[in-house]
């Protein structure tokens, strides 16, 4: 029986029972706050919370086991900005807090240390609630089985959902303890059976469903896919822009130009700053959330390498460069690495105010001439969407603008320019938080946009270089990657299978750049210890042990906001085996199957990645896009 809806249907009557007050001096097992000192800024962002913040980690989970108590995890990141919103209402709220104190083990992640962690329990959130997001808050048993979870919650409804959560533990233990190890245990059960291999398909028809399931979700009008908020889901732009190499499907082109025009000249990219916000919340790519992701930009400049390959656009050529210039300038450490994110707030907590002008104050920057022309190029002309001011976008072009006023292109060029250059001067008297740590699997997928690029830019092929040697003396010790690097270039934890595929990727990418064999020998043996830590005849485990009890191995890894890890790593394994010799490697990748399983055929598109795999597409150009 497939008892994991039924736990979420029995879980969800937490929300009707009947109070129970807590006592007001519950035993808080002698917790303190322990979020001072973190090596993550998100995690010292909580260190003043009233709630008694635990980090993830044995000490804790053992804490939670002899005391029989059950355990709060809220995960969150710095630039998230319903984490902020969440912190502000209830975890700085005293009650609320000594709610949580008094009945729970509270531990406060950051998702980006704690990736394996966050999947995992995204996971159970999606299965039981059909939905998922951050802050992301689940109770588990004091044995670390997933009991229930929510996302983001007004303050009011957050505290009677905790109370409701404890005072049915506090009656009903033992039955609660049993469902939810054998939810665990079917959630497993249905994963592996997802993973099993199918008969009478082969790749050929994968790769068909793949593209059909792209269709179906294809935003025709205004590109992307599906129709609420919006992602740029560059894996599976970049699949697309393979696939239609064996593809004859009129639709293809013209979907992914107005997908890439559309994120190129609307709400999702800082047309004064550069770069490229997570998302946006509207489907017209109008309203973005602000924060700036590393991963994402360093994959989306790769896909407007690809497309400005593909069909012979020089604008999209240059909207990667751009990108490229926007990590160097905006997200470098001074060090050779990069900065895992910009906040979504600036430091008045307004989101998106270090993005937002009012027409006044742009005006009186750039001066009456070039105002004429600011106002209709970059929608200064409108009425603002955002409450706290204008979001520049690229409303006409600078030929349209020209026509429209009777002016010469040039002229309308330079001062579009002039004003660029004097709102970024004043931009950079506001003040934007930064998360400082350094995720090194970021850090990798950063190598492989800079070595696409370098071929277009010395100055960014000097970047790249400084990336390797930092990837080379500070990541990558003693046979092995952390996940990160603190703020003073200290390593923190251990790293994960998607740090060492993607530093694996990014050093075969820039051995390809530079021809430096010793480069590939660098990453053979971060691919192969990647193999030997995270792969067994079982299949893939996102981390060196299980997050949680019951996780199992799996044979695909499907596509996130970052490309597939085990389709990565096996790319990158069979470019690496093409150009050295290493025995072990090639040992290791040989015993991983290739076969053709059932997730494949039902998700094609969250599979993407490891079809083209299969398939053989990522073979017709291997390397760095730019060098091709």
């Amino acid at each position: 029986m497939n008892t994991v809806r039924p736990l979420f249907l029995a879980l969800s009557a937490l929300l009707s029972l009947a109070l129970i007050t807590l006592p007001a001096q519950a035993e808080t097992l002698g917790m303190v706050n322990r979020m001072a000192g973190s090596p993550s800024p998100y995690l010292r962002l909580h260190q003043d919370d009233p709630v008694l913040w635990q980090a993830w980690e044995d000490a804790t989970l053992e804490l939670a086991r002899e005391n029989d108590r059950l355990i709060f995890v809220s995960v969150g990141y710095f630039s998230c900005h319903w984490c902020h919103v969440m912190q502000r209402e209830s975890f700085k709220n005293e009650d609320i807090a000594a709610r949580i104190n008094a009945g729970f083990v509270p531990v406060k992640v950051d998702r980006e240390l704690d990736a394996a962690l966050d999947t995992r329990l995204m996971n159970f959130v999606q299965v039981t609630r059909g939905f998922g997001g951050w802050p992301l808050n689940v109770v588990l048993s004091p044995d670390g089985y997933p009991l229930v979870g929510i996302v983001y919650m007004p303050p009011d409804e957050f505290d009677g959902f905790m109370e409701r959560v404890h005072a049915h533990w506090m009656s009903d233990k033992d039955n609660l303890r049993e469902i939810t190890r054998q939810a665990a245990l079917e959630l497993a059960q249905l994963e592996r059976a997802r993973q099993a291999p199918v008969q009478g398909i082969n790749v050929d028809e994968l790769l068909d469903r793949f593209i059909n399931a792209s269709r179906g979700l294809a935003d025709k009008m205004s590109g992307g896919f599906g129709n609420q908020s919006k992602f740029p889901q560059a894996a599976q732009l970049l699949a697309l822009l393979e696939a239609r190499q064996l593809r004859d499907e009129p639709w293809l082109d013209e979907f992914l130009t107005v997908t890439l025009d559309t994120m190129a000249s609307q709400g999702l990219r800082d047309h004064l700053g550069g770069g490229f916000y997570r998302y946006t919340e509207d489907p017209g790519w109008q309203v973005p959330h602000f924060e700036k992701m590393l991963y994402d930009n360093a994959l989306l400049a790769e896909v407007y390498l690809r497309a400005a390959k593909v069909f012979g656009r020089e604008d999209y050529r240059q909207v990667a460069l751009d990108t490229v210039h926007f990590m160097i300038d905006g997200m470098a450490t001074g060090r050779g690495d990069y900065v895992a994110s910009l906040s979504a707030v600036d430091d008045q907590d307004v989101e998106g105010g270090y993005y937002l002008w009012s027409p006044e104050e742009v005006r009186g920057i750039i001066g009456d001439e070039a105002w004429r022309v600011v106002q209709p190029a970059w929608g200064f002309d409108t009425t603002p969407i955002l409450e706290h001011g204008h979001l520049p976008i690229v409303a006409r072009n600078a030929a349209q603008v020209a026509e429209g006023l009777g002016m010469e292109q040039d002229r309308v060029e330079a001062l579009l320019e002039q004003a660029r250059s004097q709102l970024m001067e004043a931009r950079a008297s506001r003040v934007l938080p930064v998360d400082d740590k350094v995720v090194v699997a970021w850090n990798g997928l950063t190598l492989l946009a800079l070595a696409a690029a370098a071929p277009h830019d010395r100055r960014v092929a000097e970047a790249g270089a400084a990336l390797h040697a930092r990837m080379i003396s500070a990541m990558w010790r003693d046979g092995s990657l952390p996940r990160a690097l603190d703020a003073a270039g200290a390593p923190v934890g251990e790293g994960e299978l998607e740090d060492y595929a993607f530093v694996a990727s990014g050093l075969a990418d820039w051995a390809d750049y530079t021809g430096d064999e010793a480069v590939w020998a660098q990453a053979a043996r971060v691919a192969e210890r990647a193999w030997q830590l995270f792969h067994n005849d079982d299949g893939w485990r996102p981390s060196r042990q299980p997050v949680l009890p019951g996780a199992p191995r799996l044979v695909h890894l499907e596509d996130t906001p970052l490309p597939s890890t085990s389709a990565s790593l096996k790319r990158t394994t069979d470019r690496i085996l093409g150009q050295v010799g290493h025995p072990a490697l090639r040992e290791r990748a040989a015993q991983a199957p290739s076969s053709l399983t059932r997730n494949l055929v039902e998700t094609p598109f969250v599979h993407a990645s490891q079809i083209l795999y299969l398939h053989g597409l990522e073979g017709v150009d291997s390397g760095p896009s730019g060098t091709n």
